[in-house]
C-alpha cells in the first residue's frame, strides 16, 4: 500500500471466530432458506381450496351416509364384503368431519379461528381416517381374493361373523396405535401454520419423524397386499374364462345331450362367479380412485421443494372421501338398485328388506 493511501478494504460484517468465506456461505444459505420457506398466505387460493373442502365434505357426508343406510335397509347388501365397505364409508365419514375444520381455518384471515384442541382433534381424525381407509381397502382385496379364487367352504370358514368383526377391530386398533404417536412425544396434531390446515403442527418437535413413521407403518404393506391380491384375482379369472372357453369348444364337438348336461352342471358356478367378478371390478375401481386421488399428494410430499403444491394436492386427496358412493351408485349392481329406491323414497321397493326396514314399515302402517 502506498504512503498516504488511507483507503481500507471493505469487509462484510464478520462474525468473531469465523472467516470471511464461512460468513459468506452462511449468509447465502440463510437467504436460500428464507427464499424457499413457504406459507400458504394467498387468501384467494385459500378460499378456493376451502370452498372445495366444503363441497367435498358435504358430498361425502351425504354419500357415505347413504352407503351405510343402504346396507342397514337391505338384507341383500348385508354381506361379509359389505361389512368392510361400511367400515370404509365410516372412515370417509369421519374424514369429512375433519375436512370441515380445515376449511374453516383456510377461510380465516386472522390465524386459527377455532380452539387449538378442536383443531388437534380434527387433525387426529384426518390421520386416523387415512390409515383406516388404506387398511380397509387391503382387507377388501383379501376378501375378494378368497371369495373368487378359493372354495365357498374356505371363504365361509375364514369370514364368520366373529372373524370378520375381529378383522374390523384389528383395523381400527392398528390405525389408532399408529396415530397415537404424538402421545409418546413424536409429532403433534394441530394447526399447520405453513399450510393453514388442521392436520399437524409443523413447529412441534419430531414433526418430520411423525410423517415418516406414519407413512412407513401405514402404506407399504397394504399397498403390496392390494397389488398382489388384485393381480392374483385377474390371473385367476382370465385362466378360468380361458378354461371354460376351451371346455365349450370341446362340448360343441360332442353330442348335444352331453353338451347340455355339462352346461347345466356349470351354469350355477359360472353365474355366481360372473356376479362376484362384477362386484370385484367395482371394488377395484374404488382402489383406483384412492390411488388417483392420493398419488399427487404422495408425490408432492416426497419432493422437498414442492411445498406450494401441498394444499392443492391435499385438495385432490380429499376427493377420495366423497367419490366411493358415486362409484357404488354407478357401477355396483346391488347398491345401484337400492340407492335408486332410497333417493326416490320408494322404500317399499328395496329388494330383500332388512328386519329393521320391515319393522319401520309395520310401525308406519
Amino acid at each position: 500500500m502506498e504512503n498516504g493511501d488511507t483507503t481500507t478494504p471493505t469487509t462484510a460484517n464478520f462474525t468473531p471466530g469465523t472467516t470471511f468465506d464461512e460468513d459468506l456461505t452462511t449468509g447465502m444459505m440463510d437467504r436460500k432458506s428464507t427464499e424457499m420457506e413457504f406459507s400458504f398466505e394467498d387468501h384467494t387460493q385459500r378460499a378456493i381450496v376451502g370452498s372445495v373442502f366444503c363441497l367435498v365434505a358435504a358430498a361425502g357426508l351425504v354419500g357415505n351416509s347413504l352407503v351405510i343406510m343402504a346396507v342397514v335397509l337391505s338384507q341383500k347388501l348385508q354381506t361379509r364384503t359389505n361389512a368392510f365397505v361400511v367400515n370404509l364409508a365410516t372412515t370417509d365419514l369421519i374424514t369429512c368431519f375433519g375436512i370441515i375444520f380445515s376449511a374453516v381455518t383456510l377461510f380465516s384471515k386472522a390465524g386459527l379461528p377455532i380452539p387449538e384442541s378442536v383443531c388437534s382433534i380434527a387433525g387426529a381424525v384426518t390421520f386416523l381416517g387415512g390409515a383406516c381407509s388404506i387398511l380397509t381397502l387391503a382387507a377388501i382385496a383379501v376378501n375378494r381374493f378368497v371369495l373368487i379364487t378359493k372354495s365357498r367352504e374356505t371363504y365361509w370358514s375364514m369370514y364368520t361373523t366373529k372373524k370378520t368383526a375381529a378383522m374390523l377391530v384389528f383395523i381400527w386398533a392398528y390405525a389408532l396405535s399408529v396415530c397415537s404417536l404424538p402421545f409418546f412425544g413424536i409429532g403433534k396434531w394441530g394447526y399447520s401454520d405453513r399450510y393453514k390446515f388442521c392436520i399437524k403442527d409443523d413447529s412441534a418437535p419430531n414433526s418430520g419423524l411423525y410423517s415418516v413413521l406414519y407413512s412407513a407403518l401405514v402404506y407399504p404393506v397394504p399397498l403390496i397386499i392390494l397389488i398382489v391380491c388384485y393381480y392374483r384375482i385377474y390371473r385367476h379369472v382370465t385362466n378360468q374364462l380361458k378354461t371354460l372357453k376351451e371346455t365349450g369348444i370341446e362340448m360343441d364337438n360332442t353330442s348335444t345331450s352331453c353338451s347340455e348336461s355339462i352346461r347345466e352342471r356349470h351354469r350355477e358356478p359360472v353365474n355366481y362367479s360372473n356376479r362376484q367378478v362384477e362386484i370385484t371390478k367395482n371394488l377395484f375401481y374404488v382402489l383406483c380412485a384412492f390411488i388417483v386421488c392420493l398419488a399427487p399428494f404422495a408425490v408432492a410430499l416426497a419432493i422437498h421443494t414442492s411445498d406450494p403444491a401441498i394444499p392443492w394436492t391435499g385438495m385432490i386427496a380429499s376427493f377420495n372421501s366423497a367419490v366411493n358412493p358415486v362409484i357404488y351408485g354407478v357401477k355396483h349392481p346391488h347398491f345401484k338398485e337400492v340407492f335408486r329406491h332410497m333417493l326416490r323414497c320408494r322404500y317399499h321397493m328395496i329388494p330383500e328388506p332388512s328386519r329393521f326396514l320391515q319393522k319401520m314399515r309395520s310401525q308406519s302402517n
